[in-house]
């Protein structure tokens, strides 16, 4: 398995839980990237990883993480290749050149910019054997792009599931007031969450309602600059990168995603299965979410969100209504069980 990075995102879930499915199940599993505290967990419970530069854009960094991956090919036979998104599965395809007996190429596509998709159509018509997508909406947009439709397949992405502890202690151990209302963010710091938007909502919702955004990346300092420049300071806590989401998502009333672009964000998925409601733009994957589980606002709207945020929050009858069925979708759609029968179906139907 092939992935840039495996730090907090979605897509570094979804490979961790993946490997860790296939293990269990009796494969042999080497899972490449630039590395991340997920790597080092899956090391320390006995999955092989290999550290490439994956998230440099030079081309000397995108050639030394082609050798690295054409010695793991040469170092015994291997069936698959499982890419995560465009550039892990170009470098993957130029690790494959001269190795003999040469594995299928899988790509799974996890969500691009609009832009993005002409010139990943391309690449992804010329590397992969299979192109799997996230969701219907990534697939369509693929597709729509150029790429053939008969070698594009969707298997959702899927999560182990959350089982937070409970309301009163995740509240106390995290200092918060056991009876403020709480909204969790859990996304990367980066201009297509639109933190700005979120921040910019809370300006508008009326209480005190705390908001925590747990992430880290390159639009930090401008989020924290909003927070303060609009007198947010007491209401909005950004807490960088977090590796306790069970015990935030334990704390939080509702979680909110005010995202311009989505392919399936695990982090949805991770509060549907712990039972915290959702608001979130409707965009990408999320779109084939129903109200009774989701509540859907326009994206691009500050004020929209907000109303969204307070509806829910207003409404104790449909936030419990929204746990029960959040939490029954997940088991019946976006279990990691479920997403791992997927793949190892069409990892057998590829590879037989």
């Amino acid at each position: 398995m092939v992935v840039a990075e495996l730090g907090s995102g979605g897509a570094e879930t979804m490979v961790d839980d993946l490997a860790r499915g296939l293990t269990a199940a009796g494969d042999e599993v080497t899972v490449v990237s630039n590395g991340g505290w997920r790597a080092d967990l899956l090391a320390a419970d006995g999955i092989a990883t290999l550290t490439v530069p994956l998230r440099a854009r030079d081309p000397r960094s995108l050639l030394r993480a082609v050798l690295g991956i054409r010695r793991e090919l040469r170092r015994r036979p291997v069936d698959v290749v499982h890419a995560h998104n465009v550039r892990a599965a170009l470098a993957a395809r130029l690790g494959l050149v001269r190795v003999g007996r040469r594995p299928r190429l899988v790509c799974t596509v996890h969500g691009l910019a609009d832009d993005d998709y002409p010139q990943a159509a391309r690449l992804l018509g010329r590397c992969a054997d299979v192109v799997v997508a996230v969701s219907s909406d990534v697939r369509d947009r693929l597709v729509g792009a150029g790429l053939d439709g008969g070698r594009v397949q969707v298997v959702e992405n899927a999560t182990a599931g959350v089982a937070p502890p409970e309301r009163a202690v995740a509240r106390r151990e995290l200092g918060l007031d056991p009876d403020r209302p709480v909204v969790l963010c859990v996304a990367r710091l980066a201009a297509p969450k639109r933190h700005d938007l979120l921040v910019d909502a809370w300006s508008l919702l009326p209480g005190d309602a705390q908001l925590l955004v747990a992430g880290d990346g390159p639009e930090r300092a401008g989020v924290a600059r909003r927070v303060t420049d609009a007198g947010l300071a007491d209401r909005v806590t950004l807490l960088g990168d977090r590796r306790d989401v069970d015990r935030l998502l334990g704390a939080s009333d509702v979680l909110v995603l005010a995202s311009d672009r989505e392919g399936l964000p695990v982090s949805v998925l991770e509060a549907m299965s712990a039972g915290v409601p959702v608001v979130a733009s409707a965009v990408g994957g999320l779109r084939t979410l129903d109200a009774a589980t989701v509540e859907l606002v326009a994206p691009g709207s500050a004020s929209e969100l907000a109303r969204g945020v307070a509806r829910v929050l207003d409404d104790p009858v449909r936030r419990e209504a929204m746990r029960r069925a959040g939490r029954a979708l997940w088991e019946e759609r976006f279990t990691s069980a479920a997403m791992l029968a997927a793949y190892r179906s069409l990892y057998a139907i590829r590879t037989g």
